[in-house]
């Protein structure tokens, strides 16, 4: 469990014209002993349902100011980005794409089929640095260094932090997918361990009206809700909450409401429990952000770091950076992967990470990140209740 806190300081044809892989690179080439190190980036970058633009944005962002400053022990980073379009099939031949192009090392920001991309990357001895928990596999694979707990950690720390707020019986509207469905385990685990009761109800990820869901909820006695879904669908929930005229708390992940959701949102927002596990864009105040919002500005002018996203593309970036930097000898994708297992991990926008000892909860013991943040939604805006990272309970 971490205890050291701060604010300051993240072989196929796919790409080659297949169609449903959408990947991009920055200039350079070779990845040994000279010449430039090759590194991908594989996530939702662009989709028709969810589109973070400041993800990629940022991820080049940090790679551009790595470089200027000399790069890696003077060898220059070469990026590729990997759009997975939201898609299995697309997100695999990113994978496949990694090992044919011999990167030594895959950040991923957002990617939700990470179960489907990891034995790829295993078998060619890649490691996974700062994805986040979305599946068994993130947990359990020795290629694996996630950043935090992702999932599990997130929505049993929101229904804790409900719990303890008063809420006796915490309602949750569920995706009918499988990260939703780990989502809706853990928000039950949380509930149970602050002493509340906790009842669900299932929707389809093309849900058109969430009017009965929650009234479904709010009829077994919800006094709080959480939305257990998609990024688009949350303010959806949100606005069914407030028509229902009811007096229900909410409580959701920075990831599915940024800056200008919440904004949108106005009113219906207001006394919203946040939360996540890497400081937000509007977190100014942390040194680690301010060097986001001030290397955005120089490198990618035309992008505003908007969300998580953002944030975790650029923390991607900053742990390989760290892990590279570590590497004794020659730069492989087997001596990143050994310098990754021997650091900790700080990027200032995470709580610290390091994977000398398994984590706290056996069924993920590559998970040694399990600090999570909270935030109030005032005005239209995010306020942090603390600077400092709180660990879930490892009795939860």
């Amino acid at each position: 469990m971490n205890v050291a806190r701060r604010i300051g300081a993240l072989a196929t044809l796919a790409c080659l014209g297949i169609t449903g892989t959408a990947c991009s690179s920055s200039s350079g080439s070779g990845s040994g002993g000279s010449g430039d190190i090759k590194i991908m980036a594989i996530g939702v970058m662009q989709s028709s349902a969810l589109s973070f633009p400041d993800m990629g944005a940022a991820l080049q962002a940090n790679v551009d100011s790595i470089n200027a400053a000399g790069g890696i022990n003077g060898r220059q980073l070469k990026l590729e980005k990997c759009n997975d379009k939201d898609d299995p099939n697309t997100a695999v031949d990113c994978a496949r794409k990694a090992v044919s192009d011999k990167v030594v090392a895959v950040t991923e920001p957002y990617e939700p089929f990470s179960q489907q991309l990891l034995p790829f990357l295993q078998a060619g001895h890649i490691p996974v640095v700062y994805g986040t928990l979305v599946s068994t596999a993130d947990g359990t694979s020795p290629n694996s260094f996630p950043r935090d707990a992702g999932v599990p950690d997130k929505y049993a720390a929101l229904a804790l932090e409900l719990a303890k707020a008063g809420c006796k019986t915490v309602g949750a509207v569920v995706v009918s997918n499988p990260n939703n469905q780990l989502g809706a385990t853990w928000i039950g685990r949380g509930a149970k361990a602050g002493g509340a009761t906790f009842v669900q109800t299932s929707v389809s990820v093309d849900q058109a009206d969430y009017a009965a869901p929650v009234a479904k909820l709010i009829s077994q006695g919800a006094q709080c809700i959480i939305p257990d879904t998609n990024p688009d669908q949350g303010a959806k929930i949100v606005a069914a909450v407030q028509q229902s005229g009811k007096t229900v708390k909410l409580g959701a992940l920075t990831a599915e409401f940024g800056a200008s959701q919440l904004q949108a949102l106005g009113s219906g927002a207001e006394g919203m429990l946040l939360i996540g596990q890497e400081f937000l864009p509007t977190d100014t105040n942390v040194p680690a952000v301010s060097e986001i919002v001030q290397g955005m500005a120089k490198y990618q002018p035309s992008v505003k770091l908007e969300d998580f996203a953002g944030i975790a593309g650029w923390a991607g970036i900053s742990a390989i950076k760290q892990v590279l930097q570590a590497v004794k000898g020659n730069v492989t994708a087997q001596s990143a992967q050994t310098a990754a297992a021997a650091i900790t991990l700080d990027t200032g926008l995470y709580d610290k990470v390091s994977f000398a000892q398994p984590g706290p909860f056996a069924e993920y013991p590559r998970v040694t990140n399990w600090g999570y943040l909270a935030w109030t939604v005032h005005g239209g805006k995010a306020v942090l209740r603390s600077p400092d990272f709180v660990d879930l309970p490892s009795g939860v």
